[in-house]
């Protein structure tokens, strides 16, 4: 299947981890993050629908896929219709709309998944739970994206946080509409220590979330 692999970058593709660590051939960075990743991957939607893709990963730049192939990801998308390395099989809406803190959290048995966290030095593995596994919201870290899936749902960009939420109502739109969300096993390693601080931007984007989908 044809599959392209997207990451907003605020410098030159050839400067970030992902384009430097990829193997995958098909791959289309937009080099502009200065928007919110709501935007960019509209633009991202836009391209892979002009160009008739099957699947599309929309992932971080600061990113490293360990063990990614077509063959592993076209064999999970025969199972699922968006794919991810970490989520939740229940949801709780609650502040801080954080994806694990509203699937119960550390030891609920609701979390799946395997994310590497490092900083160029050293890398440490967080083990949500066993996987793969269906589930009902991702982390948006990694995303494959079924073009059945991009071709009815999009991101919203009403959301007032750039970088944050936009996975989680994105996720959440796509299980609210019947669609089949899995974690896979594809391992990545993530150059982030994760969420530093919380700016009244992120309070802007949690409460916009919990307010949208407590009504619906």
């Amino acid at each position: 299947m044809n599959t392209f692999i997207f990451a907003a970058t605020k410098g030159k593709k050839e400067q970030t981890l992902l384009h430097n660590t990829l193997k995958h051939e098909a791959t289309w960075i937009q080099e502009d993050n200065t928007k919110s990743l709501a935007k960019c991957y509209n633009k991202a939607i836009d391209f892979a629908i002009e160009e008739d893709v099957d699947n599309l990963i929309l992932v971080h730049d600061d990113v490293i896929l360990e063990n990614y192939s077509t063959e592993r990801l076209d064999n999970l998308m025969q199972k699922f219709d968006v794919v991810g390395v970490a989520g939740t099989t229940q949801v709780k809406l609650q502040s801080p709309a954080l994806w694990h803190i509203m699937g119960g959290g550390f030891g609920s048995g609701n979390l799946h998944g395997a994310v590497a966290h490092g900083d160029g030095k050293t890398k440490h593995m967080t083990a949500f739970g066993p996987y793969p596994k269906r589930v009902v919201l991702l982390d948006g870290v990694f995303l494959a994206i079924n073009r059945k899936v991009f071709e009815k749902i999009r991101f919203d960009e009403s959301c007032p946080a750039k970088w944050h939420f936009y996975d989680l109502d994105y996720t959440m739109q796509c299980h609210k509409a019947g669609f089949k969300l899995g974690v896979g096993d594809i391992l990545i390693t993530h150059q982030s220590p994760g969420l530093s601080n919380v700016t009244q931007e992120f309070k802007d984007g949690s409460e916009w979330f919990l307010n949208k989908w407590k009504t619906k």
